[in-house]
């Protein structure tokens, strides 16, 4: 799929059964005519050891990583994946198609303000993918980065503050202010939703409604990626769901106005005005905004590799 073929996006990609599981209803976007991607994902790459994640330096960078790829296949890293370990944990940016054989610097977010001393030389790969409303507002904030300045980077005070806000209301403390102390609270919890969740035969993407409201989706180039990173996505919903339940916000909408909003939201890709850039490793990185949506994605080797679209009311 290329970037003119996104206009056609509505037509070539149809919705699944849904799958709910309390307060988060998951509905599977297929497409049984997509090939297998055949990249490996971040933890593929990290378990054999053909990839390392490091600081940029002994000193370090907040904003920045250095990702190594010794391989030959591509590696494939999805946009707020966190990443444990080195001087403090991080999330990706965006998403990034890392080819064989390459050495890249990588645009991080810090999801631990209160560490910046050494705990491992590298990074492993979290079972996550940041909380969505994070992913959200922090992919909006590098849309404006790009525009603005041609960086990569998301707005740091922002993300501190959001997850200490987060960590106040879920009643999680930290010493260093960490995401994944709130994961690891309520890991039990998000076990269970994963369990919950189960992928589909043709299974490209998926779209997620937490307490009846449309809140955003995810599509991969095929699907095998989409069933290695489904596991993830659901707790990156899941969490926004359980702090949702705790706080009393279920309602809002129906599982049928549910479906209604995806629908929409797959058509609206069509008209969202997109900003063009070379992508960091492979292809160009698109970003997106739209009537009540925003959004990224990623197309290189002429196949739409991510698309990640979320509600701005998703907040």
């Amino acid at each position: 799929m290329t970037a003119v073929e996104l206009s056609t996006l509505s037509s070539r990609i149809s919705l699944g059964s849904s799958q709910t599981f309390r307060n988060l209803m998951v509905v599977p976007l297929l497409d049984p005519s997509s090939p297998t991607a055949g990249w490996l994902t971040l933890d593929d790459a990290l378990a054999r050891g053909v990839t390392e994640i490091t600081e940029v330096s002994e000193a370090g960078s907040v904003p920045q990583l250095r990702l190594l790829n010794r391989g030959d296949e591509p590696v494939f890293l999805l946009d707020g994946e966190e990443l444990v370990g080195a001087k403090q944990n991080r999330i990706l940016n965006l998403s990034i198609l890392a080819p064989g054989r390459t050495n890249l610097e990588i645009p991080v977010s810090c999801v631990e303000q209160g560490r910046w001393s050494w705990r491992a030389g590298g990074f492993s790969s979290g079972d996550r993918v940041i909380y969505a409303k994070l992913r959200r507002s922090n992919a909006e904030a590098v849309s404006g980065s790009l525009a603005s300045t041609g960086d990569r980077r998301g707005d740091q005070g922002k993300v501190w503050d959001d997850i200490a806000s987060k960590s106040v209301r879920m009643a999680v403390h930290s010493d260093t202010g960490a995401a994944s102390a709130i994961y690891e609270r309520y890991r039990e919890d998000l076990d269970e939703f994963v369990a919950g969740i189960e992928a589909a035969p043709g299974q490209v993407g998926a779209a997620f409604v937490v307490n009846g409201r449309f809140a955003g989706l995810d599509l991969l180039a095929g699907t095998d990626l989409l069933a290695r990173l489904l596991p993830k996505l659901v707790r990156s919903y899941a969490l926004d769901a359980i702090d949702g339940d705790e706080a009393g916000s279920r309602g809002g909408g129906s599982a049928t106005e549910g479906m209604h909003a995806i629908e929409s939201a797959l058509q609206a890709v069509a008209h969202m005005t997109t900003a063009s850039h070379p992508a960091i490793g492979s292809g160009k990185d698109l970003r997106l905004k739209g009537d009540g949506l925003v959004g990224g994605a990623l197309i290189a080797e002429g196949a739409l590799v991510h698309l990640g679209i979320w509600s701005v009311s998703y907040h």
